[in-house]
């Protein structure tokens, strides 16, 4: 091409626009797809199996469900107190994209006065703060 420079000029600087315009688009949809997807972890009780009143040296059913949606298999410690004092501390296995359900057995040995909380926790290692759920509970 036989142009005169300042159409030379011209013509190099429009092609550079364009390109910086491709790169620039290209970018944008690699960010866009790109995205990975959100990681968490559902912990949550199992509603008509909640039991809020029982007697005294009864087994009292406890069930909750792990919901696992880290990306990876995990592993989480759960814990079940009440009243401050650990009853039951176990660890359990969850696959990646499984729901798995725990079902443990209290019993106390003496009424309470008043209804109290029965606090269940799980943790994962990398967590600062354990995911936490809980019922009220009377024992006559």
């Amino acid at each position: 091409m036989n142009l005169p420079d300042d159409k030379m000029d011209d013509f190099f600087f429009k092609g550079l626009v364009i390109v910086l315009i491709i790169v620039i688009g290209l970018l944008l949809i690699n960010s866009f797809l790109n995205v990975k997807p959100e990681t968490f972890t559902q912990v949550y009780l199992i509603p008509d199996k909640i039991v809020n009143s029982a007697s005294v040296n009864e087994k009292i059913p406890v069930e909750f469900e792990l919901d696992n949606r880290e990306g990876k298999t995990t592993e989480y410690s759960y814990k079940i107190s009440f009243d401050g004092k650990t009853l039951i501390e176990k660890t359990v296995v969850v696959e990646n994209l499984e729901k798995k359900r725990i079902i443990e057995e209290i019993s106390f040995a003496e009424p309470f006065e008043e209804k109290s909380k029965v606090l269940i926790e799980v943790e994962k290692p990398e967590m600062e703060e354990p995911y936490s759920v809980w019922f009220w509970l009377m024992v006559e």
